[in-house]
């Protein structure tokens, strides 16, 4: 190949690389994958075709409830955020108005897991003897012993 077919074949290619590149950046036909921190909390996520993937919110932390939950509520709350923000702004190029579109979007539709875990309450005194006969009812099925049905008997006309 001689030098002109060279140059010529690297303007071609530089030239179709700059219309697929602006192509998938507008399109957003990539999965895209972002970390934003968000009052402290740092938000990973996806998107593609200008729409956040939901299952990718915080997946990271799908194993560590409580942080989980932390991470899908303040996801929600920084949609919002960047909705309000980006709605509010004038003159904003294609992208902005795409990214503004998909944070609204998300805003709207992005469900966050809300757990939390405390410290179990306190079983009454009816629930223990309720918990007691139980166990003595099925003890008894096991083992047929004249004694283990009085004490079963006994208990479980206690917790009525």
């Amino acid at each position: 190949m001689d030098p002109l077919s060279q140059l010529f074949a690297a303007y071609l290619e530089m030239v179709s690389n700059n219309i697929t590149s602006a192509y998938v950046d507008a399109a957003n036909t990539t999965v895209t994958a972002q970390t934003l921190t968000y009052k402290g909390t740092n938000i990973r996520f996806q998107h593609f075709l200008w729409q956040v993937k939901q299952e990718s919110v915080c997946a990271d932390l799908k194993q560590q409830a409580t942080s989980y939950s932390k991470c899908t509520q303040q996801a929600k709350a920084m949609f919002t955020d960047l909705c309000n923000q980006l709605s509010g702004m004038k003159n904003l190029n294609s992208k902005g108005r795409s990214l503004s579109r998909m944070y609204c979007n998300a805003s709207l539709n992005y469900k966050p897991m809300i757990a939390t875990i405390s410290t179990p309450a306190r079983k009454t005194e009816q629930q223990l003897k309720d918990k007691e006969c139980n166990q003595l009812i099925l003890k008894a099925m096991q083992d047929s012993s004249p004694e283990l049905a009085k004490r079963r008997d006994k208990i479980c006309a206690e917790a009525k």
